[in-house]
Formats: structure tokens, sequence, C-alpha cells
């Protein structure tokens, strides 16, 4: 039985989804587990109750056992994520990350946390990396976004034009 209300059985599900993507991505034998197709339906239905039975929502669990009974396990990776995506679209949540040549102090991620909030008119989740090639500025991907404000593009962009 699904508890509580839709919303909160929703968000279980989203957490279980968000679990099963980061476990496959994050580990190789869980992925060749899936992907397998000499292990056969009974026996990854066992390794699935074995490792995630006590971890996510008995309607994910089924929902994983019907993937494998109608042999389409191979595919759990790709609806995961999807879910995960229409979720955050209906919740509207959008997923942002920004590459600096620096680390950013709490006070500048918060602030540029605002900024895209009020231009994405979304609640913007962000997550934030540093890569000292950039020299200075930084990458920001926000959906299908991308805004490089990085002093080595712009580097390369102007050797580009004096070449030329």
């Amino acid at each position: 039985m699904l508890t509580g209300t839709g919303n909160q059985c929703l968000d279980e599900l989203k957490a279980d989804m968000e679990l099963i993507s980061a476990t496959i991505s994050d580990n190789p034998l869980f992925r060749q587990i899936l992907d397998n197709p000499v292990i056969k339906p009974q026996q990854k239905r066992l390794i699935m109750s074995e490792l995630l039975e006590k971890r996510i929502h008995p309607l994910s669990l089924n929902f994983i056992y019907l993937l494998i009974r109608n042999r389409r396990e191979t595919q759990l990776a790709d609806i995961a994520r999807d879910f995960v995506a229409m979720y955050e679209k209906s919740k509207g949540i959008m997923r942002a990350h920004v590459v600096s040549a620096a680390d950013l102090d709490e006070t500048s991620k918060k602030r540029l946390r605002q900024q895209l909030n009020v231009l994405f008119k979304a609640e913007v989740q962000m997550t934030a990396g540093t890569n000292p090639e950039l020299i200075g500025g930084f990458v920001l991907r926000a959906g299908d976004r991308q805004y490089d404000a990085s002093l080595a593009t712009a580097l390369k962009r102007m050797q580009k034009t004096l070449t030329v």
C-alpha cells in the first residue's frame, strides 16, 4: 500500500529512482547484472530483492520486478533518470552546475542560485565544481543551456580573432 498523500508517495518514488540511478552509475557490477542476458530473470529478481528490498518503496521494487519479468531491466537506468527529470519538471525544479576556476564561497553560490531562480522562473538546485584550467570566470550549465564566461574561452576567442 502507498503511504501518505500522493505527493509524499511521489517524493518517495523520486528518492528511490535517484538511489537506483546513482547505484547503477556508481557500481559497474550492478549494471553488469542488469545487462547480462545469461543471468536468469528469477536470479536477477533475487539479487534485486537482496540489494534493494529494505532500501526502496515496495512500489519501486515491484516496478523493477515488472521490468525484469518483461526483460526490460537494461532500461532501468534510463527510466530512473527520466522519472526524476519528469518529477522535477512537474515541480518547477531545474538543475544547474557551475564550474569555476576557484571554489565559490557560500555567499556567491547563494547569490547565483537566487539570480538563476529569477532568470529561469524555477527552483534551481545547483551543484558547483572547480577547474583551474578556466583561469578565471565560470561555466554554467542549466537545463539544456550553457553559458561560458571563462577567461580561458575568452582568450581562445581572442587568439582565433588575432590569427585570422
